[in-house]
């Protein structure tokens, strides 16, 4: 499987999208690393996941806690 811009269905090239628009330190950066200590495939592992469906969860996942931040930030 490939993604829509070329890359292959990888762990590593959502990886490096991560990287590339939400950062290396941010969240989602982050849970892709986790999967990929977690993968016996490392980097290379194929995620089967539609890549539509994948976007959404990276995109919203570091939501809630953005909203936190913002209500303590107004609070002090």
């Amino acid at each position: 499987m490939t993604l829509s811009i070329g890359m292959p269905s990888t762990l590593g090239s959502y990886k490096k999208l991560c990287k590339l628009f939400f950062g290396e330190g941010s969240a989602q950066h982050q849970f892709i690393e986790s999967k990929i200590i977690q993968s016996p495939n490392g980097e290379d592992e194929e995620v089967i996941a539609e890549e539509s469906q994948m976007l959404y969860l990276l995109s919203t996942m570091d939501q809630e806690q953005s909203r936190q931040e913002l209500m303590r930030s107004l609070l002090e």
